[in-house]
């Protein structure tokens, strides 16, 4: 079936995408593109409206096996992209944010045995993964990488007293911050 030129000029004409004037009277993406060349139309795009973070989510991730949650969607490299609300997110860093309640810090990675996992009892950030948290260790490797005390009690559930007692010792110390 031949379409004519005219059609698919009138068919742009009206908002149709490609994709639709394709469907809609079998045109050809490389005719379309040449009509519109040819009668100098604007370029015309499908740009529905941006799902939720939460409905994005439930869209690309699906459970497996005992707890574990795999990303079915769109990657850069390794990395899960989640595209919501006309931004776009690291999905793991995401899921942390969400679920602990806190920005992570440094990277966030699978901790469990199924490979790319995202399940948020899964996933840990640099010192969830290097210092067992709630030690005097984490609070202390935390204040010498300059975190604020709200991302110290975020990641180690310490008191507020906790976290200024070891600040005061390190700066009595010689080699503290």
């Amino acid at each position: 079936m031949t379409v004519s030129d005219t059609v698919v000029a009138d068919l742009i004409r009206q908002g149709l995408t490609a994709r639709a004037i394709r469907q809609q009277c079998g045109a050809s993406y490389n005719l379309t593109a040449d009509v519109r060349r040819r009668y100098q139309l604007p370029r015309v795009t499908s740009a529905g409206p941006a799902r939720t973070i939460a409905e994005t989510l439930a869209l690309y991730t699906e459970a497996y096996g005992r707890g574990h949650l795999r990303w079915t969607g769109p990657t850069r490299g390794r990395t899960p992209v989640l595209m919501a609300e006309s931004k776009r997110y690291n999905a793991r860093r995401l899921i942390f944010r969400r679920h602990f309640g806190c920005e992570p810090i440094g990277y966030v990675r699978t901790v469990c045995l199924a490979p790319g996992c995202l399940a948020a009892d899964h996933i840990a950030d640099d010192v969830s993964r290097t210092i067992p948290a709630g030690t005097e260790n984490a609070i202390t490797y935390l204040i010498n990488k300059g975190a604020s005390d709200w991302q110290i009690a975020c990641h180690t559930g310490a008191a507020g007293r906790t976290v200024n007692r070891l600040r005061n010792q390190l700066k009595d110390t010689p080699h503290g911050p």
